[in-house]
């Protein structure tokens, strides 16, 4: 089968994957990476009403390596996660890991309001008393993260985004909306975190040592995604060690045998130990400094003893302050990895990165093509255009974009990837949509192979990675 798009790192099929997937080698995949279709017929998408044919997991199966990692992401919705969670067990994929968690500021509430849906039944209208200014289909950037999340409000609004006058309406109507006032339909609270299963094919041999011995699978690069200290302090009060200012003597003690010198284990690292959980947009950053246990301030400064007479130096902890965002940090990773991609869940911006059509950031809705070149031409004269025609043929078009709804950051998908691989390894996502799992292992020197089956997204993916633009700040 021929590829859609292929270069030095990315393969990309469109096609169906149960076509592409049987065509792929035995043992052949180092990683899965993908954000598959969770069943909730998404924004009214055909492709998002079922979940993956188990066929796909299997066929997964069978070209990852053994020890292979799976990364899958889903929602915490506990049908459809189950669901996921058990079609990848039937698959023959290890399921028992612990879920990463990643959370972000940026979701909007979408729950139905009964008390105005009351009114609306009964054919009751609020009384409008003022209106407010929204952008519509934006995420919050800079002090907007900061103004939603400590409850101040705030338009989301981005530079170029259409900003809408939203009616603001009064009390109640009737009685019996009255009643019902402050109350939503089921439990659908604001979506702000989203569930990456962690699965891996089953070992082929005894031990995850010996796997790793093996084949180098098995395992994942939890050093690499470190989250990196704030600042100075903050990596000093957190190190495992001594107080190098003071001449202490590191060892144990054996009351037979006297002191017993032994080299002292500097435990410091470039950042704090991966959890299972991820944080976008400083989300748990409430304004207030935290402090938590924290690791040894000093060594030495008191002996201790067991009942067996071995004994050593008593290590007294510190605590470390800061936001609690800190700990999990995704914004503090990508910066020291990828110091050019510092953004919140994927923007605008971001999603029409390296597209042949003006996004969105440019102020317009509605953009012309050319009819002799087919380059853009924008209604504003001063704005630059593709077109560089003397007399060009206008064609009307709406501006198309990333309209993937589910678009995840490079960011996130950059830090599974170095999480379950190495440099060179294959990737494989068989839900690939706009190509960001593609982006980002071109970005991390992975290679990857894509698959989706609509052709509006894989050309997204395909402009994307062919133009590798990838500054997104």
């Amino acid at each position: 089968m021929k590829p859609y798009y292929e270069d030095d790192w990315v393969t990309q099929y469109c096609a169906d994957a149960r076509e592409v997937l049987p065509r792929l080698a035995d043992n052949s995949v180092d990683l899965l990476a993908t954000d598959p279709p969770y069943g909730i017929g998404f924004m009214g998408k055909d492709w998002d009403k079922a979940l993956p044919d188990k066929n796909i997991w299997k066929e997964c199966f069978r070209v990852l390596k053994p020890g292979a990692l799976a990364f899958v992401m889903s929602i915490p919705r506990s049908d459809c996660l189950s669901r996921m969670i058990i079609s990848l067990e039937d698959a023959g994929f290890r399921v028992d890991f612990t879920p990463i968690f990643w959370t972000y500021a940026s979701g909007f509430p979408k729950a139905q309001n009964i008390g105005k849906s009351v009114d609306k039944r009964l054919g009751s209208k609020r009384e409008v008393v003022g209106s407010r200014v929204s952008a519509y289909g934006t995420n919050p950037v800079g002090d907007e993260v900061k103004s939603r999340s400590d409850g101040k409000g705030g338009t989301g609004l981005r530079q170029g985004s259409e900003a809408k006058e939203v009616p603001l309406t009064g009390e109640p109507a009737t009685s019996q909306s009255k009643a019902l006032d402050g109350s939503y339909g089921g439990f659908q609270p604001k979506p702000a975190v989203e569930v990456i299963i962690v699965a891996m094919k089953p070992l082929s041999e005894k031990t995850f040592v010996d796997q790793a011995l093996k084949n180098g699978k098995g395992i994942s690069w939890l050093d690499d995604c470190r989250i990196p200290y704030e600042s100075e302090k903050d990596r000093e009060q957190t190190k495992v060690g001594f107080n190098s200012s003071m001449p202490v003597k590191d060892g144990w003690h054996d009351h037979d045998e006297g002191y017993s010198p032994s080299k002292g284990q500097n435990m410091e690292q470039s950042g704090r130990f991966p959890a299972n959980l991820l944080v976008s947009d400083d989300v748990l950053n409430d304004g207030r400094d935290t402090a938590g246990s924290g690791g040894n301030k000093i060594r030495g400064t008191e002996a201790f003893y067991n009942g067996s007479g071995i004994g050593g130096n008593r290590c007294e902890p510190i605590p470390d302050s800061g936001s609690f965002s800190r700990y999990f940090d995704l914004d503090k990773w990508a910066q020291k990895t990828m110091p050019f991609l510092i953004v919140p869940k994927a923007s605008k911006g971001e999603k029409n990165q390296s597209l042949d059509m003006p996004s969105t950031e440019l102020g317009h809705n509605r953009f012309d093509t050319c009819e002799t070149c087919g380059g853009y031409l924008l209604q504003n004269p001063d704005r630059p255009s593709a077109c560089k025609c003397e007399k060009p043929i206008r064609k009307h078009n709406k501006i198309k974009g990333n309209f993937h709804p589910t678009v995840k950051p490079l960011k996130l998908m950059s830090y599974l990837i170095t999480l379950g691989s190495r440099t060179g390894d294959i990737v494989l996502d068989p839900f690939s949509g706009s190509g960001t799992t593609m982006l980002a292992s071109k970005l991390m020197n992975r290679k990857c192979i894509g698959i989706d089956d609509k052709k509006p997204y894989c050309e997204i993916a395909t402009n994307r990675c062919r133009q590798m633009v990838l500054d997104l700040t």
